[in-house]
């Protein structure tokens, strides 16, 4: 008889969380079809599940940055640095969406003068942002796959 009170484990919650995370990458990135107060808004949801993610593999960074001067295979010392860049252009790219905020800082209380040269930056940086996005889900694509498999498929 197959057990069916399964206790939900960190890797289902990691999983769930960025199946999410990635539905509202998506939906961010879509600000013609979201509209821009909704791109704004979901942008700023996203934060949360963004750092849970962050938190969760917390253990994973520091233990590849307390070894960044010591040898590391390649693919781990490429996705530290690629996971590093994408996290800088992550922050930059959040600093200027916040900067042309149409609808949210406004709703704040906060108006700021909406700048073409910051448009123009923010615009370009989400573009190499969903490429090195697309770049990071390929890096762990085999442990998302896996885990699909297992926790949403159910297969083994």
């Amino acid at each position: 008889m197959q057990n069916t009170n399964k206790k939900f484990s960190l890797t289902q919650f990691k999983l769930f969380l960025d199946i999410l995370v990635l539905i509202l990458f998506v939906a961010i990135n879509i600000p013609g079809t979201t509209g821009i107060p909704n791109h704004e808004w979901i942008s700023f949801i996203f934060a949360l599940p963004f750092l849970i993610h962050l938190t969760l593999n917390w253990k994973w960074i520091v233990s590849v940055f307390s070894r960044l001067f010591q040898k590391l295979p390649g693919e781990t010392r490429f996705n530290q640095i690629w996971d590093s860049a994408l996290f800088l252009l992550m922050i930059f790219v959040s600093f200027s969406g916040a900067v042309l905020s149409e609808s949210v800082l406004p709703a704040l209380g906060i108006h700021l003068e909406i700048d073409l040269f910051w448009r123009t930056l923010h615009t370009g940086m989400a573009n190499l942002l969903m490429l090195m996005f697309g770049v990071h889900l390929t890096m762990h694509w085999k442990w998302i796959v896996s885990n699909f498999r297992r926790y949403v498929l159910q297969v083994s």
